[in-house]
Formats: structure tokens, C-alpha cells, sequence
């Protein structure tokens, strides 16, 4: 004959063992949401598998995002800021000019590029062929919004007066037309 304490201390282990196991495969099936959740991060910020693919592959990276940046192509440059690397972010318009995609969004005084480029990582201590700063150009547009931005992220406070960029176009021969040059896009 079965004891009752014998009854009730074997239904406590039971009970206990019984919760031990739902908690363990619990905690399995909570590794197991880790791991995956861990693979989907990894998918998407490390090997980038979810972004939009890249449109106008005739332009490198670097090349689109300056045009981007100086049309003021904001769904342009996010797609290409999220398929960039840091190093491809701080490349110039070319050796004689070396402006950044910085610089031509404090020149078009558009605060959310200027804000969106640094949060990405663009270095606002660049300057352009002729020791130009990216503040140089907000002061030049009188952007308060980027020169703060610019300030409050480092960017020297220098009060140079902005050199002329090298790629401005040859004089107007247009008698109709009183501007002697008229400068680029980029």
C-alpha cells in the first residue's frame, strides 16, 4: 500500500521535473529565436541582402553619390550610403577638385544630406584642391543649419573666404546674358 506523504512528495517531483523540462525547452527554443534573429542581423547589416539593388551601374559608387549629392537626390544617396563603405563615403569629385559629397550638400544648404552624410561617417574635417572646408561652403550659402551641424561634429572653425572651385565653365559668349560664368552641377 501507497503511502499518501509518498503520494504527494512523488507528485511534487513529477510536477517539478515536468517544469524543469517545459523551462529547458523553452530556454531552447529561446536560443534558437536567438540565433536566428542573430542571422537576420547579420543578413541584413553585414552582408546588406535586403537592400534595393543599385540602379545606373555605368557610374561607380563614389560617382553617384557626388551627383546624388549635388542634385539633391535624397532616396539616391540613402541607397547608396546603406550599400557603401565607410571608405567609398569619403571619396572626392577627383584630385584637382576633392570635394565630398559633404561639401556639395552644405554648397545646395541641404541640412538633412549634410546630417545624413555624418551620421554615415563622412569625414567633416575633409577639404577640397584648395583647403576648403565643408564649412567654408555652408558659411558661402549662409546655411546657419549646416554650420552647426558642422561645429557640433568638429569641423574646424575657420573663417576663410571660399576659394573658386576648379570646374566652373568657360565664359558666356550670350550677349543676352549678364553672368560671365556659370558654374557647374558638381
Amino acid at each position: 500500500m501507497v503511502d499518501c506523504d509518498e503520494l504527494r512528495e512523488w507528485k511534487y517531483l513529477t510536477m517539478l521535473r515536468t517544469s524543469f523540462i517545459e523551462q529547458l525547452t523553452e530556454w531552447f527554443d529561446y536560443m534558437g529565436i536567438q540565433e536566428e534573429k542573430e542571422q537576420w542581423i547579420q543578413a541584413k547589416y553585414e552582408q546588406k541582402l535586403f537592400l534595393a539593388p543599385l540602379q545606373c551601374l555605368d557610374l561607380c559608387l563614389v560617382q553617384r553619390l557626388l551627383r546624388a549629392s549635388a542634385e539633391e537626390d535624397l532616396q539616391t544617396v540613402i541607397l547608396l550610403l546603406a550599400h557603401g563603405t565607410h571608405e567609398e563615403m569619403n571619396e572626392t569629385c577627383g584630385e584637382g577638385d576633392r570635394r565630398s559629397a559633404l561639401h556639395l550638400a552644405c554648397r545646395r544648404e541641404n541640412v538633412i544630406l549634410v546630417q545624413l552624410l555624418i551620421w554615415y561617417g563622412v569625414d567633416v574635417m575633409a577639404r577640397d584642391a584648395h583647403g576648403n572646408s565643408a564649412l567654408a561652403y555652408a558659411r558661402q550659402a549662409t546655411s546657419q543649419e549646416c554650420i552647426d551641424i558642422l561645429l557640433h561634429y568638429g569641423c574646424p572653425d575657420e573663417h576663410f573666404v571660399l576659394m573658386a572651385t576648379p570646374n566652373l565653365s568657360r565664359k558666356n559668349t550670350n550677349k543676352n546674358n549678364t553672368s560671365a560664368r556659370m558654374p557647374s552641377i558638381i
